[in-house]
């Protein structure tokens, strides 16, 4: 494997845009049509989708299953009803003699929560890859509490492994970008950045003026913004391509979109260490902790996935 796909939609609930010309009927068909715009972000179905304000625990894996597993959910703190969810190929979750399982990294702060959900992919090679589907708080005022979380996400992810893709609804200002990247001892890598040279026909998720998915109100005004992004870090990690979807009405339809974000599409390259792959030790996982499967005190910090029935949602 050279590369690992990746689909990230914030989808709104699920809701119908304001302009759909039957919302009964748009709400009826919209995880159908959801599920279409993620599976064809990719030229093959991504093998990972990030979903954000999922309309409840359950609803990525009804949807996407049986080809998907949740690795669990996550309520975001600062959105009432909006989940979280991380949503993996079931082939890349079968456990491997050798390197071990695919596994739930438990996201703890003492004085934060931390609207995340984060799984340790165990690839078939050995390699290990952190994936973090992630949804922070909004305003621009949030640009400090943004940090807070960015930063304790980073550092328990970094306790044991050294590959990870960041990936979700960032709510993030452009002033923000050189603070995440760093974070955590830095080296964090803007794939919109790095796979297009910072095309800017491809730099806005959110786009208000055309996408017409919430009534106006009478405070409301029209704005374009890069909420959504992805950031890698890791030797064996490199960004390969990024792009957009559901950036197109549905139908043609002016204004009448899927979301009020359009979701991002990126591939990361693999590229494991040869001295790491003869040593046998398992790239992306610190050798100091190679036999660890916990990150935490106890086992309960993780969550193994059950590929024989219906995984569990945290």
């Amino acid at each position: 494997m050279d590369a690992l796909t990746l689909a990230s939609y914030n989808i709104s609930f699920a809701e119908p845009s304001f302009v759909a010309p039957n919302r009964s009927l748009r709400a009826q068909e919209a995880p159908r049509l959801i599920r279409e715009e993620c599976l064809r972000s990719h030229h093959h179905h991504p093998d990972i989708i990030a979903l954000q304000e999922s309309p409840h625990e359950s609803w990525g894996e009804t949807t996407f299953g049986p080809e998907y597993v949740s690795m669990g959910t996550q309520l975001a703190s600062h959105v009432q009803r909006g989940h979280i969810d991380l949503l993996v190929r079931r082939e890349l979750l079968i456990p491997s003699p050798r390197h071990g399982n695919s596994r739930r990294i438990a996201l703890e702060h003492p004085a934060l929560p931390l609207p995340a959900v984060a799984a340790a992919i165990m690839l078939s090679d050995g390699t290990c890859v952190v994936v973090c589907s992630i949804h922070l708080p909004h305003t621009a005022e949030g640009a400090t509490v943004r940090e807070l979380m960015c930063e304790a996400i980073m550092q328990i992810i970094s306790q044991q492994y050294s590959n990870f893709i960041l990936i979700g609804d960032f709510n993030m200002r452009v002033s923000e970008d050189r603070v995440i990247e760093n974070l955590a001892g830095g080296g964090w890598i803007d794939v919109w950045k790095d796979a297009t040279g910072e095309d800017k026909k491809l730099k806005f998720s959110w786009d208000s003026r055309k996408n017409l998915f919430h009534e106006p109100g009478p405070n409301s005004f029209q704005f374009v913004a890069r909420f959504d992004r992805c950031y890698v870090k890791g030797n064996e990690l490199a960004a390969r391509h990024y792009d957009l979807f559901g950036s197109q009405p549905i139908d043609g339809r002016k204004g009448d979109y899927l979301s009020d974000h359009y979701g991002i599409a990126v591939k990361v390259g693999l590229r494991p260490s040869s001295l790491l792959a003869n040593s046998g030790t398992d790239p992306g996982v610190k050798k100091a902790n190679k036999n660890k499967h916990t990150v935490g005190s106890n086992m309960n910090d993780t969550c193994m996935v059950d590929l024989t029935g219906d995984s569990n949602s945290d």
